[in-house]
């Protein structure tokens, strides 16, 4: 499968990485609108595996001269629409980042161009394939060990170098879209139903102090059709001194029992003359210099699905409601009250 690459950041990079190492895939080209970026992202594959990967700073030009059967997009949370409806109309299958778009006309827009083209269109929501995600998934049904979900809270946390250095497009975002979008689809995943009223309020002071105008800090309530009703607090506003990148749990409820899942901490935690540090592995971990983790095993799964025409877990046709969902947190900041949610379910 001849695959390529757009948009040469951080995630990127790891898209890139893990198609370039995949024995059943070739990394064709790279795109980036910086092309020093994608030239040195490309040539780093061309080198380690002997091959030419091309780079470009247009996607137009990239997929006319390179005909990829899949593109692998990871540009900013409000740059999703463009890349996915080019490459979808050129013929390519589509892997997108989380979230799939920044409001539900564009959503829509994605969804709309995969069907008619024909394509698969999935959103790399990886955070489904943490084995112990899948576990409570399991243990959320009528009969299961937690039963039927009742009442679910979240809070995930960054460091404030996240928004205020790693991403230059943060004040495009918010934590919301950033943080929450993984464990809203979690949530929606585990309850088995749609959202339909949300009510959020947020902070601003930390990040505009330093000039990014974002939400520090939001906190958001939402109702389920079924009656099940979830919190989500999101931040980046942590200390750069604070042990681990990401800090994050959550408390899922059922009508039988109770999951608990403290995911800051992943049992090792290292101590070195600089300070503590707590190393994640349940999404993206190395053996033998290749990729490993609930990443590598979202990416197979989009292989899988192109290969044999199944529709993904975490289709773009299934992830709307999230994206609806997160644009009406949003709505909520901005005019106050609750707003309701047009959610399709999944």
């Amino acid at each position: 499968m001849r695959v390529a690459v757009v948009g040469a950041g951080i995630l990127g990079t790891r898209h890139a990485r893990f198609w370039a190492q995949q024995p059943s895939a070739d990394l064709v080209a790279v795109v980036d609108l910086d092309l020093g970026r994608a030239e040195q992202l490309a040539s780093t594959w061309s080198t380690t595996n002997s091959c030419s990967v091309a780079s470009y700073a247009d996607i137009d030009q990239m997929l006319r001269d390179a005909h990829p059967d899949a593109v692998s997009i990871a540009t900013p949370d409000n740059a999703h629409r463009d890349p996915c409806l080019a490459a979808l109309a050129m013929g390519a299958h589509v892997l997108v980042e989380k979230p799939l778009a920044t409001s539900t006309a564009d959503a829509r827009a994605i969804v709309e161009a995969g069907a008619s083209a024909g394509r698969v269109v999935m959103v790399n929501h990886s955070m489904r394939w943490i084995p112990r995600h899948r576990e409570v998934h399991a243990a959320t049904t009528e009969t299961g060990e937690v039963g039927s979900v009742v009442v679910a809270h979240s809070v995930k946390s960054d460091v404030v170098s996240v928004p205020a250095s790693m991403l230059r497009w943060a004040g495009q975002s918010s934590p919301a879209w950033f943080l929450t979008a993984h464990d809203l689809d979690l949530v929606r995943w585990f309850a088995r139903d749609q959202v339909t009223k949300v009510w959020a309020q947020g902070s601003r002071k930390v990040l505009k102090a330093r000039g990014v105008n974002t939400w520090d800090a939001i906190q958001a309530s939402v109702a389920f059709r079924g009656g099940a009703i979830a919190s989500f607090e999101s931040s980046w506003i942590h200390p750069d001194t604070y042990p681990s990148l990401t800090d994050d749990y959550m408390h899922v409820i059922g009508d039988r029992g109770v999951a608990y899942l403290d995911r800051g901490r992943e049992s090792l935690e290292v101590y070195g003359p600089r300070g503590s540090r707590q190393p994640k592995h349940a999404t993206v971990y190395e053996v033998d210099g290749r990729i490993h983790g609930s990443f590598r095993h979202a990416l197979e799964h989009f292989e899988e699905c192109v290969r044999f025409g199944r529709e993904p877990e975490t289709s773009a046709r299934r992830l709307i409601g999230v994206v609806s969902t997160l644009e009406s947190i949003h709505r909520s900041l901005e005019n106050g009250g609750t707003v309701d949610v047009t959610d399709p379910g999944q």
